[in-house]
């Protein structure tokens, strides 16, 4: 698949733009700060439902705006399907699926974009949060109809996190039934995400390990899910949606209490990890700043290629923001070498010239919100 024309209003920087597109490799050029990067954000929030730079909506919509909206045609084979969506400063997103009203969960079903940024040195060295977004990335990326249980999950965690600083104002008593209904709610949401996260690092993390020999001609990634609650079972079997079911039901009960203290949910997939290691040693606090580079390419080429492999869409737009910069020769190269023959690719450089030759295309300039092709 590939994206033929972009439409932003009010999204960050940008008052009103519009981004025609042909398959192969296009590049924004732009000093720093001027808007590359929101163009190609605004793709990746189509596909995924969130941006790879914060954790809420309202930083995505222009000073003064109560509005940001995303419009997009995406060539499918033979057909275009044009797909939206309106974020609000308050009430709920808006989207519509070739002109029609639709959830916003059914946006992802059509867009399927893997993004390289400076930001995934994170998922290696940085907080847990980062390596959650990657696995949600993952699953959604992998299986769009999640994002309608990651929604679900959301609002079940809010609302029982509320019932929770009710309860501690109360001290416990009462209201003790309606807990237990968003228990069970809560237990099912977060069971789906738990065995669906580990499902697709399953699948994915032995071809990051294949990459990653690629790119640094030496050692094996490994990886282990870290629960926030009890092994499930000796073996840690986290794809058996029964066994974590019973873990995460059986860590919620003991903890009950705590929970009730701190006024806040302290068990289940928004307190898990996952670890990454190389040569058997833990990524986060052992790899060295080549080998830290290589794991996070390896971590979105792998997804990349098992996209392509899975998904009936074939390849994923490949978005690549202000990476070539941080890169050395031969992460460069060989990152040429790996996404090159991807029907589609965009990326954004404040230098053409940190721009290998082999990405030429397309070249737009981006001042102050504002995109001219050349």
């Amino acid at each position: 698949m590939w994206v033929e024309k972009l439409d932003i209003q009010g999204w960050r920087n940008h008052h009103n733009s519009t981004v025609a597109f042909s398959p192969g490799t296009t590049l924004f050029i732009g000093p720093n700060g001027q808007g590359k990067t929101n163009i190609v954000e605004s793709l990746y929030y189509l596909a995924t439902l969130g941006s790879h730079r914060v954790s809420t909506n309202g930083a995505l919509i222009g000073d003064g705006g109560e509005a940001a909206t995303i419009y997009a045609d995406l060539r499918h084979g033979e057909r275009t399907v044009s797909v939206g969506l309106t974020l609000k400063r308050k009430g709920s997103t808006d989207a519509v699926v070739n002109g029609a009203k639709a959830k916003p969960s059914d946006i992802p079903h059509w867009v399927s974009v893997v993004m390289f940024a400076p930001e995934d040195i994170s998922i290696v060295r940085g907080e847990p949060s980062a390596r959650r977004q990657f696995m949600d990335q993952l699953v959604v990326s992998a299986s769009p109809s999640m994002s309608a249980v990651y929604q679900d999950f959301e609002r079940v965690l809010k609302q029982r996190n509320s019932l929770l600083k009710s309860l501690r104002s109360t001290r416990g008593s009462g209201e003790n039934s309606t807990l237990e209904v968003w228990n069970e709610k809560f237990v099912a949401l977060g069971t789906t995400i738990i065995t669906q996260r580990n499902r697709y690092l399953a699948d994915v993390m032995p071809l990051v390990s294949s990459h990653y020999s690629t790119l640094a001609n030496e050692d094996e990634v490994g990886y282990s899910y870290v629960p926030s609650f009890a092994s499930c079972g000796p073996d840690g079997d986290y794809h058996n949606s029964e066994e974590v079911s019973w873990a995460l039901a059986r860590e919620i009960a003991s903890r009950r209490g705590d929970e009730i203290d701190r006024g806040q949910t302290l068990v289940g997939p928004q307190r898990d990890d996952v670890e990454l290691t190389i040569a058997s040693k833990p990524a986060r606090t052992h790899a060295s700043q080549g080998e830290t580079w290589s794991l996070a390419l390896s971590l979105r080429l792998a997804t990349a290629a098992w996209l392509r492999q899975e998904r009936s869409s074939g390849d994923p737009i490949i978005v690549l923001d202000d990476v070539f910069a941080e890169l050395d020769a031969h992460r460069r190269s060989k990152l040429v070498s790996l996404v090159a023959d991807y029907q589609q690719i965009l990326i954004t450089s404040a230098v053409e010239e940190d721009v290998p030759d082999a990405l030429t295309g397309a070249v737009c300039d981006v001042r102050a919100g504002v995109v001219t092709p050349r």
